[in-house]
């Protein structure tokens, strides 16, 4: 499949996870039981997105950056927000373990993603040295 393709998954998907869990925390958890099947959906398409980037970068393929990097940024914010409202409004609302558990799946996806991109371009300035 075309990167493209992977790409709109993981928005698409990306978007409609972070909107359900905003609304499941602002409700009270009434869409808990979404969470982690959205999550894993989620983090799957992320994953392939990601993965195929890596891949098209060491085959010379890759024409350039995303700015993952603001959409990591902007999700450990409304982690942290959810946190810091649910201990001043304790048992109010909750932060559910699945919200937990794809925030970890999208850190670790970014930061294998990042070191990849550390090592292509460290093998590429050796190279270029030795040229």
């Amino acid at each position: 499949m075309d990167k493209k393709i992977w790409r709109f998954f993981s928005t698409f998907w990306g978007s409609v996870y972070i909107i359900f869990m905003v609304v499941n925390f602002l409700e009270g958890n009434v869409y808990e039981k979404l969470l982690g099947p959205l999550g894993t959906i989620y983090i799957a398409s992320l994953a392939l997105f990601v993965g195929g980037k890596e891949f098209d970068r060491w085959h010379e393929k890759h024409p350039g950056k995303r700015n993952g990097e603001l959409f990591v940024v902007g999700f450990s914010i409304l982690i942290f927000a959810m946190f810091f409202v649910s201990f001043f409004f304790n048992g109010i609302y909750i932060v559910p373990p699945d919200v937990v558990a794809a925030y970890i799946g999208v850190l670790s996806v970014f930061v294998i993603s990042h070191k990849s991109k550390e090592m292509y371009l460290e093998k590429h300035e050796s190279e270029d040295k030795k040229n």
